[in-house]
């Protein structure tokens, strides 16, 4: 059983079933912390903003790991992105955002990196080798 170095877990992504497995993954991987599921980028701006209107997001002892699929209704990853941008540097450096997708666009890899936020891009499916991988690579899941 590892040690994660994660507070929460965003899965912001409008497939129900992707949404399903993947905590399905965490929880197989002994991620046993909260996760909170989005159908799209703006019901988790929407969340973050209230969370920091609350004072439950500033200076969290563990990041919490926002992972986000780019194509979604309503607001999808770029959105979101854009959005999330603008909070100040002391709310963004509360998360870790990985693109989650299915894309295999080189352009969307492309334009995920030119966010700063952004620490990695993940093509799906998921599973939980992979999610260990990453977590792994990031010093967020020791052994």
């Amino acid at each position: 059983m590892g040690y994660f170095r994660i507070r929460e877990v965003f899965l912001v992504d409008d497939d129900a079933i992707v949404r399903m497995v993947a905590i399905k993954i965490l929880k197989s991987i002994d991620f046993n912390s909260a996760i909170s599921s989005f159908e799209n980028g703006q019901a988790a701006i929407d969340e973050i903003k209230r969370r920091v209107e609350t004072q439950e997001i500033l200076s969290l002892d563990e990041p919490i790991l926002l992972l986000l699929d780019i194509n979604m209704p309503i607001l999808d990853a770029w959105g979101f992105l854009d959005e999330f941008s603008e909070l100040s540097a002391e709310v963004r450096k509360n998360f870790l955002i990985a693109i989650i997708t299915s894309s295999i666009d080189t352009n969307d890899k492309i334009r995920a990196f030119s966010y700063e936020d952004v620490l990695d891009y993940i093509t799906k499916p998921l599973s939980g080798q992979h999610l260990k991988d990453f977590l792994s690579k990031h010093q967020l899941y020791a052994v």
